[in-house]
Order: structure tokens, then C-alpha cells, then sequence
């Protein structure tokens, strides 16, 4: 029994041997893994470069602008609401596309602008005009801007200084006797050089050589100036050379009106004309009327130019004599009036020498 215990040991202590031989070498016994019920663990891959919180938190872009037709709607400005259901029914008519905004800015706007207009603040105008030279700006009743190629101003004087020059020499010689005119321009100005051309080429489109039939017997129209329109002296050396002339009409250049001029010419029983808004005109006793325009009725006027491909003048548009005085003007000569205003806008008529 003792003999075959030994047989059994030693047999097993030869095949322990022999496995342990077998093994290869480096490998290494798989451990049994631990399995926990309740915790389940998952691995979570860490980044070599850390991503900043920055670069994947963005700003969502305003919303682009791409109407052929755009207004850009300033804060407070009465014409809003108008220029709003004008320019949509106008964009409607003529097959463009039309947007409204109340903040504009050169991120939004896209190639397909075509013109812009505004009451928005002049800077602001100005600043994107000025980045946008392929864009039309129309900057209507905005004041401290300057026109530029594409910068246009739509204000309530209707027309070009021309044309309202022209105008009022025309009906000032329509509506008096013997064509008695003149005009007060400023001296070694290129307003008032312009002023007094388009008046004097207005007046002579109506009479012609303007010779009066009755003594004194002279051609109108005569035309002063003034050096310092501050200066109630220079001014009234001006009027006084026109009544010399018996001159009984008289345009005065608007920019160098003044309360005091119109009184000292309504204190002599002069006849004038002049702009809306223009100084001292509320001091006037016989006044023919005043020249304004419609600006809603401009701005649409203009946006349509240039939509059609033809340029657009700053403050051209609708130009309008209002307040027209009947014992002045009758409903004859207003017709007459009228027909040349119609023609003067369409080109039709030069409007300077």
C-alpha cells in the first residue's frame, strides 16, 4: 500500500513538471475579472489639446438683407409708417422685392441690394453709403448729410435749386405787370451764381425780350446782389437798386433771407415767392406762393429711376407750388403755370442758360 502511495506522488510531481515546461515564456495567467452588480463603469477618452470654451460657443449672424428694395427705418421719424405701405405696393407693381428693417448694418447686406432708403441717423447713413458705392442711398429728411455719387437727399424742397429758380422767375413775370422782376443773389457765390442764371432764364422763357410797354419802358428781368446778407446796409442797397428799376416783383435767394429782408420789401409793396420753410416769408403781404414737394412722392419717384437703370439727382423729384395766392395767380395762369412745371421736370425745358 505504502509502495503504490509513493507510485501516485511521484507520478503526479513528474506531470507538474512537465506542464510547468510547457508553459511559454512571458505569458502570463489571465486574471478572472470581478464583476460588480450595482456600479458600471465606462470609459471616458481624454483629449491630448483641451478645446476652449470659445471657439465652439458662436453668435448667431442678424438675419442678411436681400430686397432689391430695402428701407431701413430710423427711431421716431414720421414718414416711417408712410414710406412702408408706399414702397411695399410700389415693389409689388414693378415685380422687386422689397424689405423693412429698423437696424442695418454691413454684415447684412447682400449683392442683391439694390437701393436703400432711410430716415435713419446721418452717420449712420453716411458710414454705410460710403462702404457700399454699388448700393443707392436715399436719405429722406435727414439733416447734417452731403450728397455723394450714391448718396441722395429727399427733403421737402422739391426739385433742383435750378429748377426752382427757374420757376420762380417764370411765374413771377407771369403774374406781373409789364414783367417788372428781379431777384437778390448772393455776390461771388456759386449758389447765387446758379440762383440768379436759372431765375433770369426763367422769367425770359415766359416774355422773352421782356420789354416793358409802358414808362419807364425797359427789359426785365434786373437781378442784385449781396456781399454780407447780415448786413441789413448791403441788402437793403440791393433792394433799393431794384426799386430804382421799379422793379414790383422780387425773388429773394433763400439762403440769404431774412425776417428783415421780406419786411422792408412788404413795406414797399413788393410781390415775392419763395420756398417752403425759406426765412421771413410769414412777414410777406403779397406773396404768389411757395415751392415744395411731396417727400414721399419724391422718394418713390427716385427709387423708381434707379430700378429702372436711369440716375437720380439729389432733391429731385416732386416739386410743387403751394399756397397759391388766387389774386395773384389766376386759375388761367396757374394752367399755364402747371404745364410748364410738368415739362421743366421731364426735361423737356432747359433750365439754365
Amino acid at each position: 500500500m505504502k509502495k503504490n502511495l509513493k507510485l501516485i506522488i511521484a507520478i503526479a510531481v513528474l506531470m507538474h513538471l512537465f506542464l510547468g515546461a510547457c508553459k511559454k515564456p512571458g505569458t502570463e495567467a489571465t486574471p478572472v475579472p470581478t464583476v460588480t452588480e450595482d456600479l458600471v463603469l465606462e470609459t471616458v477618452p481624454v483629449l491630448e489639446t483641451p478645446v476652449e470654451l470659445e471657439s465652439v460657443v458662436t453668435t448667431a449672424p442678424a438675419s442678411l438683407v436681400s430686397g432689391e428694395i430695402v428701407l431701413w427705418a430710423g427711431a421716431g421719424s414720421i414718414h416711417n409708417s408712410l414710406l412702408y405701405e408706399r414702397l411695399q405696393l410700389l415693389a409689388q407693381e414693378n415685380g422687386k422685392s422689397f424689405q423693412a428693417i429698423d437696424g442695418l448694418t454691413a454684415e447684412q447686406i447682400t449683392p442683391t441690394v439694390r437701393v436703400v432708403v432711410s430716415t435713419a441717423s446721418a452717420d449712420e447713413i453716411q458710414n454705410l453709403a460710403s462702404q457700399f458705392p454699388q448700393v443707392e442711398f436715399l436719405a429722406v429728411d435727414v439733416l447734417g448729410l452731403s450728397p455723394a455719387t450714391n448718396l441722395h437727399l429727399m427733403t421737402n424742397e422739391g426739385g433742383t435749386l435750378e429748377q426752382r429758380s427757374f420757376l420762380a422767375g417764370y411765374a413771377l413775370a407771369l403774374t406781373t405787370d409789364d414783367y417788372r422782376v428781379g431777384a437778390i443773389t448772393l455776390a461771388n457765390d456759386d449758389v447765387g451764381n446758379r440762383t440768379r442764371d436759372s431765375f433770369v432764364t426763367g422769367a425770359r422763357y415766359f416774355c422773352g425780350l421782356c420789354n416793358a410797354r409802358f414808362m419807364p419802358v425797359d427789359y426785365y428781368p434786373y437781378t442784385a446782389e449781396v456781399t454780407d446778407p447780415t448786413n441789413q446796409a448791403d441788402w437793403q442797397v440791393a433792394v433799393d437798386t431794384l426799386l430804382a428799376k421799379t422793379v414790383t416783383a422780387i425773388y429773394v435767394q433763400p439762403e440769404i433771407s431774412s425776417a428783415e429782408l421780406i419786411s422792408y420789401l412788404a413795406s414797399r409793396n413788393i410781390t415775392v415767392i419763395g420756398l417752403e420753410g425759406q426765412p421771413g416769408l410769414e412777414m410777406a403781404n403779397r406773396l404768389v406762393g411757395v415751392f415744395g414737394s411731396d417727400i414721399i412722392l419724391s422718394t418713390e419717384q427716385a427709387v423708381l429711376r434707379i430700378v429702372a437703370g436711369d440716375g437720380v439727382a439729389t432733391g429731385s423729384g416732386s416739386l410743387e407750388l403751394k399756397q397759391i395766392n388766387r389774386d395773384i395767380m389766376s386759375d388761367g395762369k396757374r394752367m399755364l403755370f402747371e404745364r410748364i412745371r410738368e415739362e421743366l421736370l421731364k426735361g423737356y425745358i432747359k433750365d439754365r442758360p
